[in-house]
């Protein structure tokens, strides 16, 4: 029978728990086997180490991600993760062992064998949510989970650091907690209700970089999904980066031993709960991949700092736990985007899709540690400065391709607060064409707030040399003018007329262009040729007085009108 109790919690707080001890387990263990490999073979094969275990943890994931999201579409989600988490039992009593005896192969076995367990749950984790709540919690639910996962990932970073100091690093000790915890994961896991399986006829192909190059079709026509996957997939990037390149920091800029640099990381981690919880409490009944954007600006700033200040131990903690509340803040949105957009009959291979890059995003953070580290020979503290950079210009970009859904959100969500637009007519039909003269950039934005589905077009022939700012923004066009005024004028409507095609309300901005009127003029001379229905937007601009506690201060409002001359 379906799950018929989507209001109902009480499975949705049993798949928290299973993930929980989980994430738990999985923390535990990879900070186990480095610890115990840095003690056997000396703090000199650190880096190395560091790179060899993330990406023998990542691999499963590139492997494995594309099959178990076939198989969450065609079983029961439920009936999987019961599976995975007797699975991770049988992974733990063979990691103890190979703790107990200090065997290096059999160490990294173990965590890929552990990583494979854990690839084969992704999908059916996330896709279940869905299935257990309504759509309109699905954020909420998104940041519940993300923030009890780095919780885990608290708890696990400090238990494993922990553990291994009040034991005098008896290393089997910890690996008999993981066996611990996994039986307890079991018992969780149980609690979910079964739900029905979407009865997807899809086969597991063997060739799995095929299957991923299918689902990725299908999400080229579906709008914003794959911006969606590639800015989850870059949190994971910069995410692992982060945290296999603490350790180094510490022992390099701040003079602690590797389990200090371990603890360092809690503050990231507990800074990604909070922002996980703050990402799904501003979202309310909303998806807003708007806020990742902002807060992916504010996760390059945080990066520069911790180059800058890499000898202060009170500015590091600080700014990574800020660098974890953004970077939380910054993935909820795309995971509840990606559950919401994808069709019920194929989310677990989207999400398995997402996954599968997800993991590229941490193989390649192993990858860029050794290359910045071992082969430039640059400090840490410089590997962060590296990630900025890269984190900046990744963020443009997806912001660009996203610019319909960040605008609407940064209009109403932060404009507003200094600027406000005010209608004295109604909002045109998107059938029609708004002409908007002004010297102001404002006014133009402004108007996302009452036409969320809106494209801008602007003549404007400084951006004649700048070709590639048009494959930027994806709600934004400029349009170089032609010496035949005409021409240009044909252009402008013939973009418009493909934009109106996809639903969408189109304005012609004018900006700063002292032949607009002649442009306005010759459109009316071919307006029987072209026939558009066009209105002109008229704005008046006032200062309005405001009080914010005991300071007073104006804030800026444009009234606009619409009408056909």
């Amino acid at each position: 029978m379906q799950w018929p109790f989507r209001n109902d919690f009480r499975s949705f707080y049993f798949l928290n728990a299973t993930q929980f001890l989980g994430a738990l387990n999985d923390n535990i263990f990879k900070l186990l086997v480095i610890y115990l490999l840095i003690n056997v073979k000396g703090p000199a094969e650190a880096n190395s180490i560091l790179s060899i275990a993330g990406a023998v943890f990542v691999i499963p994931f590139l492997l494995f991600s594309s099959g178990a999201g076939v198989l969450a579409d065609r079983m029961s989600k439920r009936t999987i993760i019961v599976f995975t988490k007797i699975l991770e039992l049988a992974i733990m009593l063979f990691g103890f062992f190979a703790v107990l005896f200090e065997w290096e192969i059999g160490s990294y076995t173990a965590l890929f064998l552990m990583a494979t367990q854990s690839a084969i749950f992704g999908p059916s984790k996330y896709g279940i949510i869905p299935e257990l709540v309504e759509a309109k919690k699905v954020s909420k639910a998104n940041g519940s989970l993300t923030s009890l996962t780095y919780l885990a990932i608290i708890l696990g970073t400090f238990l494993a650091s922990f553990i291994t100091d009040v034991s005098d690093k008896n290393f089997a000790l910890e690996a008999g907690v993981c066996v611990f915890i996994a039986i307890i994961g079991i018992a969780t896991s149980l609690g979910i209700v079964r739900t029905q399986p979407q009865k997807s006829t899809k086969k597991i192909n063997p060739i799995f970089i095929y299957e991923i190059y299918q689902t990725l079709k299908t999400c080229w026509k579906i709008p914003h999904l794959l911006p969606a996957i590639y800015g989850s997939s870059f949190f994971l990037f910069i995410g692992a980066y982060t945290q296999l390149n603490i350790i180094p920091f510490a022992m390099e800029s701040l003079g602690l031993d590797e389990v200090g640099g371990g603890y360092l990381f809690l503050s990231t981690a507990i800074g990604i709960a909070i922002g996980a919880v703050l990402a799904g409490q501003l979202s309310k009944d909303r998806v807003e991949p708007g806020i990742s954007c902002i807060c992916g600006f504010f996760i390059v700033i945080f990066f520069f700092v911790l180059y800058f200040f890499s000898h202060s131990l009170t500015i590091t903690i600080i700014v990574l736990g800020l660098l974890g509340i953004f970077g939380g803040a910054y993935l909820i949105p795309f995971d509840a985007f990606l559950q919401i957009s994808s069709p019920d009959e194929k989310r677990g291979q989207i999400i398995a899709a997402a996954n599968f890059f997800s993991f590229v995003g941490v193989l390649m953070a192993s990858f860029a540690l050794y290359f910045l580290s071992v082969k430039l020979e640059l400090s840490a503290a410089a590997g962060f400065a590296w990630m900025g950079v890269l984190t900046l210009i990744s963020n443009t970009i997806t912001t660009g391709r996203l610019s319909s859904l960040f605008f609407p959100f940064f209009v109403n969500k932060i404009l507003k607060r200094f600027r406000r637009l005010k209608l004295a007519s109604p909002a045109p039909d998107p059938s029609t064409i708004i002409i908007l003269r002004s010297n102001s950039w404002y006014d133009a934005l402004l108007l996302y707030s009452c036409l969320p589905k809106l494209k801008i077009l602007v003549p404007d022939h400084y951006f004649r040399h700048f070709p590639w700012f048009n494959g930027l923004l994806e709600s934004i066009r400029i349009i170089p003018p032609e010496p035949d005024i005409r021409a240009t004028l044909k252009t402008l409507f013939g973009q418009a007329k493909r934009f109106q095609g996809q639903n969408s309300s189109v304005c012609l901005f004018f900006h700063k262009r002292e032949d607009s009127a002649e442009i306005i003029d010759a459109y009316n001379k071919i307006f029987g040729q072209l026939n558009f229905p066009v209105l002109y937007a008229h704005g008046v601009k006032e200062r309005i007085p405001k009080r914010f506690l005991f300071f007073r201060y104006y804030q800026k409002q444009i009234t606009l009108s619409f009408s056909k001359d």
